[in-house]
């Protein structure tokens, strides 16, 4: 049976995203020998702008996952969701039009057997913390997990320190004053809320780039 599976987070480009899933994949319809999961990316800024995906899972992956219904399955549908928008293949619209995203090879390295999302530097991590935690924590500053699995593999998976490089991102974000820590999960403080100007133009320029790329296609 499908469920609405949902996640809350941010793109390494900046683009606050709400990805909602009728989880898990299942047989295609069309009684192909395959694996598909539809959902919708929103743009998380309060606009109707969205994409409506559907993710269609390669034999080669669905090989390695442990299950297509499983954690592991669903940090990689997400991944692979926001990695598409990161490189500018989906495009955001007020309307619908299911948009292909290959769950494939392409995320996951067989000769090496770990996922390639990104692989980022130091200093982007804490951007991207102070970006999650704006987005995320909303207008009223709610906690927002830190040491994020699903984060970690997006990140950098082949990094088995990675969630520790999150947590240690969030705690210098923490001695800037920007943030306040509570175990994993960190909040705004005033001082990373009167930053907002920051973070909608990194999002603005990442949604820029985004539509002039596919206006060029359209060209």
């Amino acid at each position: 049976m499908e469920t609405l599976a949902t996640y809350s987070g941010i793109s390494l480009r900046g683009l606050p995203v709400r990805i909602e899933l009728q989880w898990p994949f299942h047989r295609s319809e069309g009684g192909s020998d395959w694996y598909v999961c539809h959902g919708r990316l929103w743009l998380a800024d309060g606009s109707d702008l969205h994409a409506d995906i559907a993710l269609n899972l390669s034999e080669s992956i669905n090989e390695v996952l442990p299950s297509r219904d499983g954690e592991l399955a669903f940090w990689i549908a997400v991944n692979t969701a926001r990695k598409a928008l990161d490189d500018r293949q989906l495009q955001l619209l007020k309307s619908g039009k299911r948009q292909p995203v290959p769950v494939s090879s392409r995320c996951y390295s067989i000769r090496r057997e770990v996922w390639t999302f990104w692989s980022v530097q130091a200093g982007e991590l804490e951007d991207f913390v102070a970006r999650k935690v704006f987005w995320a924590g909303g207008l009223d500053r709610q906690p927002v997990l830190i040491a994020d699995p699903c984060d970690a593999i997006y990140l950098d998976a082949s990094d088995p320190q990675m969630k520790d490089k999150l947590r240690a991102a969030a705690s210098s974000l923490g001695s800037q004053g920007l943030v306040e820590l509570h175990g994993d999960h960190a909040r705004a403080t005033e001082a990373l809320v009167g930053k907002a100007e920051a973070f909608h133009t990194a999002k603005e320029k990442a949604l820029d780039d985004l539509h002039a790329k596919h206006a060029f296609e359209r060209a």
